[in-house]
């Protein structure tokens, strides 16, 4: 007969489990059933203990299961960055309403990609991995990340040329103010057709493609890239790159390597707007005014970034030279080369100083933009930015070189990197307009927010904690994603 147990005790029975009376006290353990196919009926099988049951206390878990559980609790933790995440599609979420617009069926890789290349530098091979373990595995669901998926849609948005210009176009802003310059990509594949083994702009030879990109000083942001053939020199790009993009008012500013009376000619006849400063020894360049001495002789002075700058113009032909005068770099450089003649007697001489003593501080501009000294002034040292821009893209992206094996895919491979230096550009700006450019670089921002994380904890997210570094810096620019 079997015992009748207290119903103090059977209410904590459950399904699953088993009863037992073991020396006067209430055991409950868990149990299942297997078949036995000699006995030809199913066997009990008793499994762990779970707790006791008092008619004090009721039902008491025991310490093993405790542990179990706190065991299974730990093994359901997930946690994944999340403060870059947070940042690009909360602060920056035009991005993502401008590429779904030009790009609905691809903006989500877009954006994915684009975080891998700016957080990790990620070649696309481990783009995968990254997008798994960040907070944008869960912001676009179940994206196809796989070598065969990404060889699939490299292929597909890397053809879609018009429509990249269309987002280009969303950013011309001011049309004036824009610099066009060319650099070199070096090429790890023989299969794209318009690689060319060609000179660098370091001087030696290797497999190139030309990328030609404007910069928007305005909007101190990249406006647009071309791909070109590696033989394909700047001159022969810019007119069909304003032309591309549909912008008719724009300087072209290079360097001083770039002067000669070829050069010069090409540009006039395609009928280019550029800024080109002269090396101090041009014959083009008339330094009488400066030797003199005698500052009537200028036309004027402006001020820039706290220096003055004095100036004086000449025709040379059908262009215009600007020659400005720094009297603080003039000071700088004398100071300079009188040290080196200090302790280089054998490679310089007092007699090269009296003869360069009237460049010191100079700068001269060859032009034919039709703007005043000043304005030709500014636009010539706007090109720093250019210049920033390409040892961002080189050296902070890492995307100095390509693997990829087909022009589409190049092209495709362009894009992300164009956005991720828009994204950089952005923070920068951010910190520059709340004054913290000269303790933070953007690289530091991604840092701090890559320190910001999710934590999944039986398919809940919880915020983990930040320190109080992040937290300051994050109130200082009045950014709240936490």
């Amino acid at each position: 007969m079997a015992t009748k147990h207290p119903e103090w005790a059977t209410k904590h029975k459950r399904k699953g489990s088993e009863l037992r009376l073991i020396n006067g006290k209430y055991y409950l353990y868990e149990v299942t059933s297997k078949w036995d196919p000699e006995k030809k009926r199913a066997r009990k099988i008793t499994g762990k203990l779970l707790g006791k049951i008092t008619k004090e206390e009721g039902f008491v878990e025991s310490e093993k299961e405790r542990l179990r559980k706190k065991a299974s609790i730990i093994s359901k933790i997930t946690v994944k960055e999340y403060g870059v995440t947070a940042y690009i599609t909360q602060c920056l979420k035009d991005y993502e309403v401008l590429l779904k617009k030009h790009f609905p069926s691809h903006y989500k890789q877009i954006m994915i990609l684009a975080y891998g290349r700016l957080v990790y530098q990620s070649p696309m091979k481990n783009m995968e991995f990254h997008y798994y373990h960040s907070y944008m595995s869960e912001r676009y669901k179940r994206v196809k990340l796989s070598a065969k998926e990404l060889t699939r849609f490299l292929r597909e948005f890397g053809v879609q040329r018009e429509e990249i210009i269309s987002f280009f176009k969303e950013f011309k802003g001011a049309k004036n103010n824009i610099l066009f310059d060319g650099t070199d990509l070096l090429s790890k594949s023989k299969l794209i057709e318009i690689t060319e083994y060609s000179k660098t702009k370091k001087g030696g030879y290797d497999s190139l493609t030309n990328l030609m990109f404007a910069f928007s000083v305005d909007l101190k942001l990249p406006l647009y890239y071309r791909l070109l053939p590696g033989n394909i020199k700047d001159i022969k790009a810019f007119k069909l790159s304003l032309a591309e993009l549909d912008i008719e008012d724009a300087s072209i500013i290079v360097d001083k390597g770039f002067y000669s009376d070829r050069n010069v000619k090409m540009l006039i006849r395609e009928d280019l707007r550029f800024i080109i400063p002269l090396k101090r020894n041009s014959s083009l360049i008339n330094y009488e005014k400066i030797v003199s001495g005698d500052k009537k002789g200028f036309e004027g002075f402006f001020s820039f970034q706290g220096r003055i700058i004095w100036y004086y113009s000449y025709d040379a032909e059908e262009l215009r030279v600007n020659v400005y005068l720094d009297e603080s770099l003039k000071i700088n450089e004398s100071k300079d080369y009188l040290q080196r003649i200090e302790k280089f007697a054998d490679r310089y001489s007092m007699e090269d100083y009296y003869e360069k003593q009237y460049r010191f501080g100079t700068i001269a501009i060859l032009h034919n933009t039709g703007k005043n000294p000043q304005q030709v002034y500014v636009n010539y040292k706007s090109r720093g930015q250019i210049e920033e821009m390409f040892d961002v893209f080189k050296n902070i992206l890492d995307a100095d070189s390509s693997y990829m094996q087909n022009e589409q895919a190049l092209e495709t491979w362009l894009f992300v990197n164009h956005i991720a230096l828009h994204w950089y550009f952005k923070i920068y700006q951010l910190l520059a307009k709340n004054d913290l450019i000269g303790k933070y670089s953007p690289m530091d921002f991604v840092l701090f927010l890559k320190e910001i994380r999710k934590v999944k904890i039986n398919a809940k997210w919880y915020s983990a904690e930040i320190t109080k570094k992040t937290e300051k810096l994050l109130d200082k620019l009045n950014i709240h994603i936490t």
